[in-house]
């Protein structure tokens, strides 16, 4: 009789215990408000384009986007790569949660170790910014062929006119406050406008004779940017064939492909001119 008794006791002990929730809640600290910030962002006297970032402000980590770049360091120097009006956008990381703030600056210098190369000018015509549109004189503006093999659409492709309203697509380059890349199309990838950034990289070249440079697009693309044998996904990664002041001719191979072993895999080309003004 005496076991039992002991038996239900403990029983009763463990449900107690059992039902006792533990708790170790950790409160979160405040909010810190943007008014609350101390940072300074200036110019250097002598070459305004070097911006010396620096954050003041207890207990908070600053995030710094400057439109060149993105830096996490609380005190940086930067360098603006053509003159403007930048805003800094500031994502501060404070106690009780994700704050944003953002500010001005003026540059009038560009930093002479910027776009050295050629292209750069070509392409996007600096800040003015330059408009591409299909090549009308050609009968095939747009098309595929042999990846790393063709260099152009050997296999299959369509002029101007035969691409319809996506014929009249026009995408502008610009380094005003940045790699900006403006597209403006009919149907693909969608029908509005996509603002995007780029970066161009000559020199690096996959397999010499045949590119001379990449170009890489984000948020948006270029006109008829897309694998139409695959689901129309968005190509983002070009490979430069010709970059002069008047002809751009692009190639990009379908997803999936082997970069080292895919020679004369399908490959899309793309061939550009500048808009007439």
């Amino acid at each position: 009789m005496k076991k039992k008794i002991l038996y239900l006791v403990g029983g009763v002990v463990f449900l107690i215990g059992a039902c006792t929730p533990i708790e170790d809640r950790q409160v979160a600290g405040p909010v810190v408000p943007a008014t609350d910030f101390k940072y300074t962002i200036t110019n250097d006297a002598s070459n305004d384009y070097i911006l010396y970032l620096e954050n003041k402000t207890p207990g908070v980590m600053f995030s710094w986007d400057y439109g060149w770049g993105v830096t996490r360091k609380q005190n940086d120097t930067v360098r603006m790569q053509v003159p403007g009006t930048y805003k800094i956008r500031i994502t501060a990381t404070t106690a009780g949660g994700i704050v944003t703030d953002s500010t001005t600056v003026t540059v009038t210098k560009s930093d002479p170790s910027a776009f050295q190369e050629p292209e750069w000018q070509m392409l996007t015509n600096m800040t003015l910014g330059k408009t591409w549109v299909w090549n009308a004189a050609l009968t095939k503006t747009w098309g595929n062929g042999g990846f790393k093999g063709s260099m152009g659409a050997d296999w299959w492709g369509q002029s101007k006119t035969e691409l319809g309203t996506t014929g009249n697509d026009e995408m502008t380059f610009d380094l005003n406050g940045g790699r900006n890349l403006t597209l403006t199309a009919a149907e693909f990838p969608k029908a509005g406008v996509m603002k995007g950034t780029f970066e161009l990289k000559m020199g690096e070249i996959l397999k010499p004779g045949w590119d001379i440079g990449n170009l890489t697009t984000t948020n948006t693309t270029v006109l008829k940017g897309v694998y139409v044998n695959n689901g129309n996904a968005v190509a983002e990664k070009f490979y430069i064939l010709k970059l002069t002041a008047n002809e751009m001719l692009l190639s990009s191979p379908d997803p999936g492909t082997n970069l080292a072993t895919g020679d004369w895999g399908e490959a899309w080309f793309w061939f550009f001119v500048p808009k007439s003004k």
